[in-house]
């Protein structure tokens, strides 16, 4: 995990350390973890440009069976407002592990990608990896635009904003 979250810091590029993305802290306790920020890719090209978002995780390590399938779940809100319109969504990821280590969470439901979340509870950070699903055609072929592995970290929402009101992004 913690090689994992270092060749993803070094993949990005940046002309000086203070351009140096802030992670997004996650809170944490017993049974629950919680944070937000906004997911940016490991390796930015126009091809894997997001729609800019940002996103709020809660997770349980209970409760989850009637919404998951999994005792323990996680649940992602997104805002964001593409062309101008506000959008918000809800995911619902089921939790595969959870550990003093790392949470893993999974969410296989959208069409050409199964998405995985790990949230690193030593550091209080997390990573996401999009894998395209072999098969998934989609509407217009749309699926097989997508690469076949993305992976993503988590900038805090303040440091993100920031460095775009200044044009470092």
């Amino acid at each position: 995990m913690k090689s994992l979250l270092a060749l993803l810091l070094l993949a990005v590029p940046f002309s000086s350390p203070d351009d140096h993305p802030k992670l997004a802290t996650l809170q944490l306790d017993s049974v629950s973890v919680w944070g937000e920020g906004v997911w940016r890719p490991d390796n930015p090209t126009q091809k894997n440009a997001l729609i800019e978002a940002v996103a709020h995780y809660t997770c349980s390590r209970t409760g989850g069976r009637q919404l998951t399938g999994t005792e323990a779940w996680c649940m992602e809100a997104t805002a964001s407002s593409p062309g101008g319109m506000l959008s918000v969504g809800v995911e619902w990821f089921k939790v595969l592990s959870w550990n003093d280590q790392q949470i893993i969470a999974v969410n296989d439901t959208p069409i050409c990608l199964a998405q995985q979340i790990i949230f690193d509870v030593k550091h209080k950070t997390a990573i996401a990896l999009d894998v395209r699903k072999p098969d998934a055609k989609g509407v217009a072929d749309i699926c097989t635009s997508l690469p076949d592995r993305q992976t993503y970290f988590l900038q805090d929402k303040v440091d993100y904003y920031t460095k775009k009101a200044l044009g470092k992004l």
